[in-house]
């Protein structure tokens, strides 16, 4: 038995034209308010959390700090940075999968309201 099995991993289809359709429509939905808003405040977090990774490398570079003692900080704004920056993109129908798709869009149907209409008919 191999030590280092393969792992299984997504690929995304850029010929996938579901993918495509629902990428344009997260697109359309983001460029007009409320939904737009959903991108700025992903983006605005994103770079707050990057604000704090350099925060943290610099407060390290002080005499007789311990660079150990920042590392799990460093390791959590660097992840709020990063997926942060995954949903900005998917907000704006950057997705490469479908399922992430799906997800942006609901979110941004509901932030517009028109989940919550359509459920009340």
């Amino acid at each position: 038995m191999p030590s280092n099995p393969a792992k299984p991993f997504l690929v995304a289809r850029a010929d996938d034209p579901q993918l495509q359709l629902l990428n344009a429509n997260i697109a359309k939905l983001a460029a007009a308010k409320p939904a737009s808003e959903a991108f700025g405040a992903f983006a605005l977090a994103a770079h707050l959390a990057d604000l704090a990774v350099e925060s943290a490398l610099e407060l390290g570079e002080m005499p007789g700090v311990d660079m150990k003692a920042f590392q799990p900080t460093i390791k959590f704004w660097k992840v709020v940075r990063d997926q942060s920056e995954a949903a900005a993109l998917s907000c704006v129908g950057a997705n490469h999968t479908l399922a992430g798709a799906l997800v942006a869009f609901r979110l941004l149907r509901n932030i517009g309201g028109e989940e919550a209409d359509t459920h009340a008919k």
